[in-house]
């Protein structure tokens, strides 16, 4: 549990409401330290009105200076505690916050003053409203300045925090970046995909040579099509339907009548941004958890659509439909952390029922064109 004082309630920028600040003991103490240097400053003042020492002793010099710190002391304690007096009272914006600990600095000094007029009243015939003025008014700037310096200070560190804490993100998207890169390249290009490819690829060129070369030609347009992507944060959504229907491709001759696909994407949208190996991600976990438990297979359509200024990629297919794993794998786990890499709340990846039977996986992201230099 964290020690502190209520400060005020300020309105969150987001939402609206008001939630409480907390100003902790350990910047009060620090306050506390800060008013203590700045009087004891004040107070030496005395010290180096020479003539003094001409006409005193030293001893008396210091004595009288100490009965000066006191005085400084009762005044500083007092603007102290009007301070802290008013970290109690809510304010609504920061040019009220800030008004109301200049009016705190103000009747703080104001009540020190008085007390030590009260102690030691002035000479007559001096005006002790212009005394009692004067000496208010060179507290209200000494505490105005210090108070001016502290609100500087504070606003200085919370800026290095955010920076910092700025930087910090930043880095961890560079990482998420990196290991999700890796993470859809293990994903893509699986040892078992591999070698039970090549072994088709090798069996079929023995009984239907045919189908092999078929075979081989998609392999290895799916090869070309994904490693070079690996470099790029963006491509089209042209280019990684060619990817994807280039990995359907390879697998539909494996499975035969089993895979049947489906595209649906308009001409128009073909070359609008995209983020690389998300389809083939989407459609890899199509086939591994909705079609292959079914012996009879299925059928996998990818659809595309520009709605109110976003672009929507969905994956369908009419497998085993939600089981306990759908959308929570490593793969699609990989691949939200590219979304939000790549475009924060901007983009996200929904997952439904589809009709009648299986899941529809969506990509939102929004249109824009690709950069001159994401796809080479």
């Amino acid at each position: 549990m964290q020690l502190g004082l209520r400060m005020t309630e300020f309105p969150d920028r987001a939402s609206g409401s008001a939630t409480p600040q907390w100003i902790s003991w350990s910047s009060l103490w620090r306050g506390g330290l800060l008013a203590l240097c700045i009087v004891v400053a004040l107070s030496t003042q005395l010290l180096f009105q020479f003539d003094l020492y001409e006409n005193w002793p030293l001893a008396d010099v210091l004595l009288r200076w100490l009965d000066h710190l006191v005085d400084q002391l009762i005044v500083g304690g007092c603007i102290f505690v009007g301070i802290a007096l008013a970290t109690f009272v809510p304010a609504n914006s920061p040019t009220v916050k800030h008004l109301l600990f200049l009016m705190s600095i103000m009747l703080g000094a104001f009540a020190g003053e008085a007390l030590l007029m009260l102690r030691l009243p002035p000479p007559s015939g001096i005006s002790v409203a212009a005394v009692l003025f004067g000496k208010v008014a060179r507290w209200v700037v000494v505490a105005g300045l210090a108070y001016l310096f502290f609100i500087f200070q504070r606003q200085a560190a919370a800026a290095a925090a955010q920076t910092h804490e700025s930087e910090l993100q930043r880095i961890q998207l560079d990482q998420q970046m990196i290991e999700a890169r890796l993470q859809s390249l293990r994903a893509q290009i699986e040892p078992h995909f591999l070698f039970n490819t090549l072994a088709n690829v090798r069996q079929l060129y023995r009984t239907e040579p045919e189908r092999g070369r078929k075979m081989l030609a998609s392999f290895i347009a799916y090869l070309r099509a994904a490693l070079p992507q690996m470099r790029h944060d963006e491509t089209t959504l042209k280019r990684e339907v060619d990817l994807a229907q280039a990995y359907l491709d390879v697998l539909q001759e494996r499975m035969g009548t089993r895979l049947d696909v489906r595209l649906g994407i308009p001409k128009e949208l073909a070359a609008l941004a995209f983020p690389p190996l998300v389809l083939s991600t989407l459609t890899e976990n199509a086939i591994k958890h909705g079609l292959n438990p079914l012996p009879e297979g299925g059928t996998i359509e990818i659809t595309a659509r520009a709605e109110g200024g976003r672009l929507k990629v969905s994956v369908a297919d009419t497998g085993a439909g939600f089981q306990r794993n759908s959308g929570t794998g490593t793969g699609v786990a990989n691949l939200r952390a590219r979304l939000a890499a790549l475009y924060g709340d901007s983009g996200n990846l929904v997952f439904e029922a589809n009709v009648p039977r299986g899941i529809r996986a969506t990509i939102s992201v929004p249109v824009r064109m690709p950069a001159p230099s994401g796809v080479k």
